[in-house]
C-alpha cells in the first residue's frame, strides 16, 4: 500500500513538472496592436455637449472600434488611443517616434488635420494647405521608412457646423460654405497623398450627412461627434479594416 502511494506521488510530481515545463515554454499568442493617433476627436475623453447633445458613453471611436473587434475576434486585438486634444499635423509628426513607432504596431490609424484647418480659417499665416501637405508627406515618409509594409489608414475630416459650434466655442468660424470649402481642400490633399503612398483613405466625409441638421444628429457640439456619431465612425472604420486587412 505504501509503495503504491509513493508511486502515485512520484507520478503526480512528474506530471506536474512536465506540465510546468510545457506551459512555460509554450508562447502566448500576441495580440495585433492598432495605434490610433490624432486630436480631440480621437482622444474623446471629454463629454462635449451643446443643447442636450451630451455624450453619455465614455470613450469615442477608438474605444468603440476596440469593442467591435473584441466582440468578433475576442483576445486578438488591442487598440491604443494616442489622441491629444488640440493636436495638429506637426504635433503628430513630432511625437511619431514615441507614440507610434516605438510601439511597433501592426496597424496605424491617423486622424489629423481639423485643427490645422481651424488655424487656417483664423488667418494663421503659418497654417496653409501647402504646410499641411508637406507635414503629412513627412509623416508618411517616416512611417514607411521605419515601419515598412505597415497597413496605414488615414481618416478624412468631417466638416464642423458653424450654427452649433459657435454656442460653445464662439464665433471663430466663418460662414458654413467657406468652412466646407476648406475641409474639402484639406481632405483632397489627404486623399491624394494616401493614393500616392498606396495607403488607405477612410472616406468618412462622403458617408457623413451633408445637410447641417442631419449632421447635427451625429454631433455633440458642432465639432466633436456625440454617441451616435462615434458609433457611426467606429462602424465605418471597422468595415474598412475588415475589407483591407484580413483579421
Amino acid at each position: 500500500m505504501i509503495k503504491k502511494l509513493a508511486s502515485s506521488v512520484v507520478l503526480l510530481i512528474i506530471l506536474f513538472c512536465f506540465s510546468f515545463v510545457f506551459l512555460s515554454t509554450t508562447p502566448l499568442i500576441a495580440k495585433e496592436v492598432i495605434v490610433a493617433i490624432g486630436d480631440s476627436i480621437t482622444q474623446a475623453d471629454t463629454h462635449w455637449t451643446v443643447n442636450g447633445h451630451r455624450n453619455t458613453i465614455q470613450g469615442g471611436w477608438v474605444t468603440r472600434l476596440g469593442n467591435l473587434l473584441e466582440k468578433d475576434f475576442p483576445g486578438e486585438y488591442e487598440v491604443i488611443n494616442k489622441g491629444i486634444n488640440g493636436d495638429t499635423a506637426i504635433g503628430v509628426l513630432q511625437r511619431l517616434d514615441r507614440d507610434v513607432i516605438l510601439l511597433q504596431p501592426d496597424i496605424i490609424i491617423i486622424a489629423i488635420g481639423t485643427n490645422d484647418i481651424f488655424a487656417r480659417l483664423s488667418a494663421d499665416s503659418s497654417s496653409t494647405p501647402e504646410t499641411y501637405q508637406t507635414t503629412m508627406t513627412r509623416i508618411f515618409n517616416k512611417l514607411q521608412m521605419d515601419l515598412p509594409d505597415m497597413p496605414i489608414f488615414a481618416i478624412g475630416m468631417t466638416t464642423p457646423l458653424r450654427k452649433y459650434a459657435h454656442i460653445r466655442f464662439g464665433d471663430f468660424l466663418p460662414q458654413q460654405d467657406i468652412v466646407q470649402d476648406a475641409f474639402n481642400d484639406y481632405n483632397s490633399i489627404l486623399k491624394g497623398l494616401t493614393k500616392e503612398y498606396k495607403l488607405s483613405y477612410v472616406d468618412l466625409p462622403s458617408q457623413w450627412p451633408e445637410d447641417v441638421e442631419e449632421s447635427w444628429k451625429l454631433c455633440a457640439d458642432g465639432i466633436h461627434p456625440n454617441d451616435a456619431g462615434y458609433d457611426f465612425m467606429a462602424e465605418i472604420l471597422y468595415d474598412t479594416l475588415r475589407s483591407r486587412v484580413a483579421p
